[in-house]
């Protein structure tokens, strides 16, 4: 008979506080989903009862994790002490490659779909200045151009998409914005206008690329890579097996050899029994 999910839930919390783990179910997380430090486990309290038990396989690992290397929050990690091997490149590439069929994030691919429609945008506004001006140049300041913004108040358009501007005598507020352009300034030219646009595109476009930097390199610490391949075998044993077979062997080895504390303990009690209740 199948186990009730908010049952099984239970029984995990117990086990994992057992360990002399503190597990809060009723907080926001610090804006995650889940987050675990110095023998802690927050898990966000907006989660169905399914992702919360996903939340905890993931953050479990990151105890175990800590057990086998106490440094990890200043290192995240190293695959070849998870692995206890030197040969990690087999390994790294399974790891990345389970990332990319189980765990798509919504927030990345977003961002990738930003960053797509900017440099639309920016090949767009540079070819409709080109017919005019085809000395231009979309990556360097266009002297032309910036000589007669700084003339005005529209030079702070360049560098904001909305800005207010105390008048220097009668100390007046007014505020100026990329999407009133023509109207705050009807004496430049459709030009400049769109040059202005493309400005405020490319620094969209820089904070974007940023921050798609920060997540890739967040999705490849062996620390992350090491909980979501924990979290994976929870979620897909079998396609775990078949995605990343050299890994998956190497993992299994070391769990049955006792390398990974509690994990054992901890999979052949909530793992197995999920895996026989997907087949039913």
């Amino acid at each position: 008979m199948a186990i009730d999910s908010c049952d099984d839930f239970r029984n995990m919390l117990n086990f994992v506080r057992k360990l002399g783990l503190v597990v809060n179910t009723n907080t926001l997380a610090r804006g995650h989903q889940g987050f675990f430090m110095n023998k802690r486990i927050d898990i966000s309290s907006a989660l169905c009862v399914e992702r919360k038990k996903e939340v905890l396989v993931h953050e479990f690992a990151h105890f175990v994790h800590s057990k086998i290397e106490p440094d990890v929050v200043k290192t995240h990690g190293s695959l070849s002490v998870l692995f206890k091997t030197d040969d990690i490149d087999a390994i790294e590439k399974e790891l990345i490659c389970l990332t990319e069929i189980f765990d798509r994030s919504s927030v990345l691919e977003n961002l990738i779909l930003q960053r797509e429609f900017r440099l639309e945008k920016i090949k767009e506004i540079d070819y409709q200045i080109k017919q005019t001006y085809p000395e231009f140049r979309r990556s360097y300041p266009f002297e032309k151009f910036e000589r007669l913004l700084k003339k005005s108040d529209a030079k702070y358009l360049l560098k904001y998409d909305k800005v207010k501007v105390r008048t220097p005598f009668l100390r007046r507020i007014k505020v100026y914005s990329i999407d009133t352009f023509k109207d705050d300034f009807p004496q430049f030219d459709k030009n400049i206008e769109n040059y202005i646009v493309l400005r405020a595109h490319q620094r969209v476009l820089k904070r974007i690329t940023s921050r798609l930097s920060r997540l890739n390199l967040y999705y490849k610490r062996p620390s992350e890579l090491f909980a979501r391949f924990v979290q994976n075998l929870y979620i897909d044993r079998s396609l775990v097996a078949s995605s990343a077979p050299h890994t998956y062997k190497r993992f299994c080895e070391l769990l049955d050899a006792g390398y990974y504390y509690n994990l054992k303990e901890f999979i052949d009690e909530f793992f197995l029994c999920r895996q026989v209740q997907c087949e039913l």
